[in-house]
């Protein structure tokens, strides 16, 4: 039994990657149908759900497949919400005093002491889950993974904010002619949004959003975004590298090679520590929030975007699961992929644990 869920789960780590890369690619991939032993991996993934939560910390030393699903969700959804929350930032910092787009940020603003909620619950899990994955004892990890992803999946709810302030450019610049600026914000919003359709497995949106296309080449993107501080490039620049690893359409990794941006990506780290005064053996989130409460210019999206680096046991399993299906062979030759558990399902399995898992009453607090 336990060599079969070792494989049932290592169809869904592919296809975790693999579905993704999917809408780039020539993969003709079915959404709707599942049949084989694919239906029966997607089955025993619904039925296990809770059993796997509730036993993380022997199933992340014990199941690589698992510990990869894991990992992958972990990164993708505190990589996004920091995103999210520096496209707001950065939102307002281009087009705040253009009126036409004074509704839209007005709502993102309402929303942004909830997005701080979101990472803060993510830095915690990241915490735990990298503790774990170093051998220590971890009695959280399971509520900490659960409440993250209920925490991101509150957050996905706001993604038409970025349609909107997506629609909001491109109606403003029929009559404007705008600076390299917003149009680089404009465009970093659909990347997020190309993104969201991968994961949620919406190819029609998908095909949308490629049609939109970007409004800077990757070079006027690179000279763009060097006129942002340090922090937001930090971001952006994670978010890039993020997409480049998932095959998704980033103008900036495409304009820069992958050890430059590693490179720049670790100098902007680094820069960022020093500002933020902390050490990183030493980072902790409920520390970080207490800073900012107090009002020091310390802001959680820093932290989580440190965090990615800081977090080494986290990364290097992230890594080590894209190298590991990047070399397999069903990935590259399977053309009928009809499994739904990609890393959303991943995320939403997690998060639906926290009906029968309840060993924190109070749960995550999200919005106020």
């Amino acid at each position: 039994m336990k060599k079969k869920s070792i494989i049932l789960y290592s169809l869904a780590a592919i296809c975790v990657i693999g579905l993704i890369i999917s809408y780039y690619v020539d993969w003709p991939v079915n959404l709707n149908e599942a049949d084989g032993d694919i239906a029966k991996a997607a089955k025993f993934s619904r039925e296990q759900a809770s059993e796997k939560i509730t036993n993380m910390e022997e199933l992340l030393q014990t199941d690589s497949a698992f510990k990869d699903d894991i990992v992958t969700a972990q990164v993708v959804m505190q990589t996004r919400t920091v995103q999210f929350a520096t496209l707001v930032d950065m939102s307002n910092e281009v087009a705040g005093k253009i009126p036409a787009f004074a509704e839209v940020l007005k709502e993102m603003n309402a929303k942004r002491e909830m997005v701080d909620n979101v990472a803060s619950s993510l830095a915690e899990s990241a915490d735990n889950l990298n503790a774990a994955l170093g051998g220590e004892e971890c009695p959280d990890l399971a509520q900490s993974s659960i409440n993250a992803s209920l925490a991101y999946m509150t957050l996905q709810k706001q993604n038409n904010l970025a349609t909107r302030f997506i629609e909001t450019t491109d109606k403003y610049l029929e009559t404007a002619q705008g600076n390299d600026k917003l149009k680089l914000v404009r465009d970093q919003w659909l990347e997020y949004q190309q993104m969201t359709a991968a994961l949620e497995g919406d190819k029609a949106s998908a095909e949308a959003w490629a049609k939109k296309s970007n409004l800077l080449s990757g070079e006027k993107a690179l000279a763009a975004i060097a006129n942002f501080g340090i922090a937001e490039r930090l971001v952006v620049l994670q978010s890039c590298e993020l997409a480049k690893s998932f095959k998704l359409p980033s103008q900036i990794g495409n304009a820069i090679r992958p050890k430059a941006l590693e490179n720049e990506i670790s100098k902007l780290c680094n820069a960022q520590k020093e500002f933020l005064s902390v050490k990183p053996r030493k980072i902790d989130s409920h520390n970080a929030q207490k800073e900012i409460l107090a009002g020091k210019k310390r802001r959680i999206d820093s932290y989580n975007a440190l965090m990615l680096r800081s977090g080494s046991k986290v990364m290097e399993a992230f890594n080590t699961s894209l190298s590991n299906v990047a070399k397999n062979h069903a990935l590259n030759q399977s053309q009928n992929i009809g499994l739904g558990l990609v890393i959303g399902n991943v995320i939403s399995e997690t998060a639906a644990a926290n009906n029968s898992v309840m060993l924190n009453k109070k749960g995550p607090i999200i919005d106020k």
